[in-house]
């Protein structure tokens, strides 16, 4: 699969769905968000899109998101606050594309939840909360080849990977082999996982990237170059004013 250099091209939905509704919405939304040529740009350089899921129990799933590795987002599933970060303008938090991608992050926080009950780890009870870290990657490189990717670690220890494009699980920890198993008999969860990272997530990528590029060139000088710009402003006097009070002591000295 690769990104489009002229055109952008509507994420394919998958008929089954457990998460319902499915985001045709958010594909239409962004559509005409991008409907916009300017906004539709050919990628001269790799670009990243990561949202990190913790899943646990005993409460509600959150998700950070990160475009170029830099933090955009916060968000705990089930609320209402989203907490947007300074990579982004205010704006951009009430344009249809946003919030339907909060809408799907929040089903696929969900449909990671529904999963927990049918994993079994060794060294977990029902006493002790099982925590479930999903990261779903989507790439786009120079030449336009893309990349879509799911990883699942359980209290920090990676135990399966997720390729989107082969869909192909790899085991990283001996605990994963079940679930593997187990994973690969759900078609349905596996269509999901393609879907979303291959389509929906290589779809938001351009307008993120875009609004990354607008807070690059727009953000204003930051706190720390102001700081040592009054730093600068301080100890300049004083380095120009000493040689004059040195020259005024010896005077008065010889005298």
């Amino acid at each position: 699969m690769q990104c489009s250099h002229t055109v952008c091209q509507a994420g394919r939905t998958h008929p089954s769905s457990r998460l319902a509704p499915l985001p045709r919405a958010m594909l239409r939304g962004l559509g005409s968000f991008i409907s916009n040529p300017t906004l539709c740009f050919s990628f001269t350089e790799a670009h990243s899109l990561h949202y990190d899921f913790n899943i646990t129990t005993n409460r509600k799933p959150s998700c950070k998101g990160q475009v170029d590795e830099k933090i955009f987002l916060f968000h705990e599933c089930g609320s209402k606050k989203v907490v947007p970060m300074s990579l982004l303008r205010e704006d951009v938090n009430a344009t249809k594309v946003w919030n339907e991608q909060i809408d799907t992050l929040c089903h696929v926080g969900d449909l990671l939840k529904q999963q927990l009950p049918d994993i079994k780890l060794e060294k977990y009870t029902d006493s002790v909360p099982l925590t479930l870290q999903a990261r779903m990657t989507c790439e786009c490189k120079a030449n336009g080849r893309t990349s879509a990717s799911w990883e699942f670690s359980f209290n920090g220890q990676r135990y399966l990977l997720f390729d989107s494009k082969t869909r192909k699980y790899t085991v990283g920890h001996p605990g994963g082999k079940q679930i593997k198993e187990n994973w690969e008999h759900d078609k349905e969860l596996m269509a999901h996982f393609t879907k979303i990272s291959l389509g929906d997530c290589q779809e938001w990528l351009p307008a993120l990237v875009h609004w990354e590029k607008q807070v690059d060139t727009t953000a204003p000088p930051t706190k720390a170059a102001a700081t040592a710009h009054s730093k600068a402003s301080t100890v300049t006097p004083i380095a120009w004013n000493l040689p004059l009070f040195l020259t005024c002591w010896i005077i008065m000295y010889v005298l």
